[in-house]
């Protein structure tokens, strides 16, 4: 049994490291017309059993178009995780292949997946898949939905659309796959999934459709759908997967500091943010949670970024008991570095949610190393991240990674 448990996690791991994601924990920054935004894409996958007929990637394209896709392999267990995970390699094989040549192309991509399909699903197979191309700046999209449950859009105006799938979902018989563009639209927030969402039942026996629609208009953020979920469904009935894109302004009522790299000055904009947060009346554990990852942060910003100190040089500096006197002399060297600090309140009906973010002037890192606290959280340990992740809410980090914005709620989710 012991063994048997040690293969599936293998499996799984596998599965978790076929599937390409080239967003993770991280947000973009947009400037379009002088109006700047932030755009977020957050996946959520939780398989029902170890072995997954659901799978997804997100891409970007070298342009700044996201591709991604969701497919739910038919059947269950060892035969539907091997045809997501056949598809889900194929997919991403293809649009870096794209890429590398003259540029992705949706429809070469569309096409070139259905021969594959053609040629390796068994006569009784069938595949359900929705792809979708996200031209950002132009604000349109392209998809080919196949046997896919209908996927929603909300504008900036708050008008709702629900498009439906275009396609029957994809078997060895099909001849060919429709693609449609939505004309350009202001988009606010967009939800995809695969039918495990929709399809398992809430406490009171109905269908969670019956409050999809109501969950995902009312949400502030991805942390909130998901609590909006958990409430109705728990665990759920089958797998599910769904991916949460929002687009939002950056706040003009948030407070900023500009501070001097110095633990000195750290330390006075800890007491700031502090006094901001009792004036506002956040409970004592929520405050020390969130005090806690700021001072967290502040330090990496401040001896990661503005002095330039690794992770392998702090530790051979403490170790051999230079730390204090290294950082003094760098903090002489660095202190006309600033550190931005911008934060503040986003009220949304019952629940208020802080956020806040901490930039330096330093080299950043490479996001992707983060893929490890997906799929394998236990053996990450990239700058004091999985504690952080532990006390917030949800965070992102700016694709230099010399960014990070940080998410808490400071009112509970009330029992829908």
């Amino acid at each position: 049994m012991l063994h048997e448990k040690e293969d599936l996690e293998k499996a799984f791991n596998k599965e978790l490291f076929v599937i390409k994601n080239d967003l993770y924990y991280q947000q973009i920054d947009l400037t379009k017309n002088g109006k700047k935004e932030l755009l977020r894409v957050d996946i959520s996958y939780r398989p029902h059993s170890t072995l997954s007929g659901d799978t997804y990637s997100l891409r970007k394209t070298n342009d700044g178009r996201l591709v991604g896709f969701i497919a739910d392999a038919m059947g269950k267990g060892l035969s539907a995780a091997m045809s997501a995970m056949a598809i889900t390699r194929f997919l991403n094989y293809f649009f870096d292949e794209l890429e590398d040549e003259e540029g992705f192309v949706f429809d070469v991509w569309i096409k070139k997946t259905l021969k594959f399909l053609q040629k390796n699903l068994f006569d009784e197979e069938i595949m359900s898949i929705v792809l979708v191309e996200y031209d950002i700046q132009e604000s349109i999209i392209k998809y080919a939905s196949c046997g896919m449950p209908t996927f929603f859009i909300l504008s900036e105006e708050n008008e709702f659309q629900a498009i439906r799938s275009n396609n029957p979902p994809l078997s060895i018989f099909t001849e060919n796959v429709r693609t449609m563009s939505l004309p350009s639209i202001p988009i606010a927030k967009m939800l995809c999934y695969s039918d495990g969402l929709s399809e398992s039942s809430t406490s009171d026996g109905k269908l969670y459709a019956s409050y999809l629609k109501e969950d995902f208009i009312d949400s502030i953020c991805v942390k909130d759908f998901r609590d909006k979920v958990s409430a109705r469904i728990g665990k759920g009935d089958d797998d599910l997967t769904y991916v949460y894109i929002q687009k939002l302004a950056r706040s003009k009522e948030f407070e900023t500091l500009r501070i001097a790299s110095t633990y000195e000055a750290i330390d006075e904009s800890l007491t700031t943010i502090s006094q901001y947060l009792k004036e506002h009346d956040v409970d004592s554990k929520t405050l020390s949670q969130i005090m806690l990852t700021l001072s967290e942060l502040l330090l990496n910003a401040l001896e990661h970024g503005s002095f330039g100190v690794d992770k392998a040089h702090k530790n051979y500096l403490i170790e051999h008991n230079l730390f204090d006197d290294e950082m003094a002399r760098l903090e002489k060297l660095h202190q006309h570095k600033k550190i931005k600090i911008t934060y503040g309140i986003l009220p949304s009906g019952k629940r208020q949610l802080f956020e806040a973010t901490i930039s330096d002037q330093g080299e950043g890192f490479d996001t992707m190393v983060l893929k490890n606290i997906v799929i394998n959280a236990e053996k990450f340990n990239g700058r004091g991240f999985v504690i952080i992740r532990k006390l917030l809410d949800h965070f992102y980090f700016n694709k230099k990674g010399n960014a990070i914005t940080i998410q808490k709620f400071i009112t509970p989710f009330l029992e829908l």
